[in-house]
């Protein structure tokens, strides 16, 4: 039986060698330090080995990178973990959430069943995995916030892995640039695996830039972030994904409701108009790289079809993951590599982001400072299952979608466990450290806290009464 682990000459134990105890040291030594390795954990989650039609590599730059990126991401993960052991001991709210604990388990079953299809050592690998991607990653995560303040690190490492990624697509832009897209439609890919990939990544960075545009107007990074922004619609408009762009409007849509009111739902007739726009300019003959996005064709039924049909085929056990050629649908891609009980995985997870979105609602809206993190966790979810739909990225143990539903379901387990342990421990600097100014502040104390700021941490939305809660704090 050919051995599924990858072959490492001198070279790569060496480099090991000498990274491990580097890696270490520098999560040890700083929490920046931290965040950047995390960030360049995103950028490794994104980038994959592209092919085309035929199935032959269509390499980049990143190759070499692109073909261990499993090992490389596996390994900088648990050395991390390692490395940040002392911050996750010493965390008061760093829970990991049940989110992640299904995600996990979806990591394991697939490699419980890939024993019955690809046989013990294949098997047990992808247990290893698993554990080793998704272990690390889901305790660090909400370990790294302490305060309200630190919640903007969470878009730190969501920055620093996209410009990573924009920085290596510049690299592959001087060299040789037709490898920047594929197909015949020559569709973005960057340095991602496929279209689609690069899309959904580019549409969740293009959530947490507007949350950092809209959180902080008059901050210095926001120019900076205006420009992630920009960056990640062109990506995404050049990826010809329409599910990607169908994701970035829900996430926006969400993070804009709060603050825009119902005028915001003047947004859909906006993309209306663009989407007119596109169709009079290609009737006019005016050459623009984005011909799929103005296309009706139906290019999912079919895919549906087939994974439904061999689901039916094998409902227990499903048919494995190598033998199927469509992924168009995380719920019926795991239906039909393992069957049943990874559909219910796949549902549970739904049903556990769903429930979180609930619960961060209703537990963050008396409390006006943390509204906003509450909608970027709302935003990211449900643009998370909306793509879920349409890519089978759930199944992924190493994908860009991975990390940013744990980051998003990260910060809603973080911001839960904050404000019950304030409400109930009754300390007034904790209270005010998280942004729960309502449980210790008057309303008078909290207007001119409004006003001298400007506002803009906050909505026009009232706020839920607490009288009896800051009545106990005051007391």
């Amino acid at each position: 039986m050919q051995s599924s682990l990858p072959e490492l000459g001198p070279v790569e134990v060496l480099l090991m060698l000498v990274a491990v105890p580097v890696v270490v040291l520098l999560a040890l030594m700083s929490r920046k330090s931290l965040l950047l390795m995390l960030g360049g954990l995103l950028f490794l989650a994104s980038i994959g080995v592209a092919r085309d039609w035929r199935g032959s590599i269509y390499g980049s730059w990143l190759l070499p990178l692109q073909n261990a990126r499993n090992v490389v991401f596996a390994g900088l993960s648990v050395l991390l973990l390692l490395g940040a052991m002392p911050m996750i001991g010493n965390s008061r709210v760093g829970r990991p959430p049940f989110v992640a604990w299904i995600i996990l388990a979806i990591g394991l079953y697939q490699g419980f069943m890939r024993i019955t299809h690809e046989g013990a050592e294949a098997g047990l690998i992808s247990m290893a995995f698993a554990i080793a991607t998704i272990v690390p990653i889901m305790f660090i995560l909400p370990s790294l916030i302490r305060d309200r303040e630190d919640i903007r690190d969470y878009s730190f490492v969501v920055g620093v892995g996209f410009l990573l990624f924009v920085g290596a697509c510049v690299i592959q832009a001087g060299l040789e640039p037709s490898r920047l897209t594929i197909g015949l439609q020559d569709r973005f890919i960057g340095v991602a695996a496929n279209p689609q990939h690069a899309g959904t990544i580019a549409a969740g960075c293009m959530i947490f830039a507007a949350w950092r545009i809209w959180g902080e107007p008059l901050a210095r990074g926001v120019p900076l972030w205006i420009i992630v922004f920009g960056a990640c619609g062109v990506a995404i408009l050049l990826t010809g994904s329409r599910t990607a762009i169908a994701m970035a409007g829900v996430g926006i849509l969400v993070l804009a409701y709060r603050r825009a009111g119902r005028s915001i739902l003047i947004l859909p007739i906006g993309i209306a108009l663009a989407f007119a726009a596109l169709k009079i300019a290609e009737t006019l003959g005016i050459d623009l790289p984005l011909a799929r996005l103005t296309e009706g064709g139906d290019t999912r039924s079919v895919a549906w079809a087939e994974l439904l049909a061999d689901f039916r085929s094998s409902p227990i056990a499903g048919i494995g993951m190598g033998e199927l050629e469509m992924s168009e649908n995380s719920f019926l891609f795991g239906a039909a590599s393992f069957g049943i009980g990874m559909l219910l995985l796949t549902l549970l997870l739904a049903v556990a982001i769903l429930a979180q979105c609930v619960a961060i609602f209703r537990a963050t809206l008396p409390y006006r400072r943390l509204r906003p993190s509450a909608d970027l966790v709302i935003g990211f979810n449900l643009a998370y299952l909306f793509g879920a739909n349409f890519e089978g990225y759930i199944m992924s143990r190493n994908s860009g979608a991975m990390i940013l539903i744990l980051i998003s379901s990260s910060l809603a387990s973080v911001l839960l466990s904050a404000i019950a342990s304030a409400e109930s421990s009754g300390d007034p600097d904790f209270a005010l450290a998280w942004g729960l100014d309502e449980l210790v502040l008057s309303d008078e104390e909290i207007a001119a806290e409004d006003e001298e700021e400007g506002d803009f941490n906050t909505d026009s939305e009232d706020a839920a009464p607490i009288e009896g809660v800051k009545s106990a704090h005051q007391a």
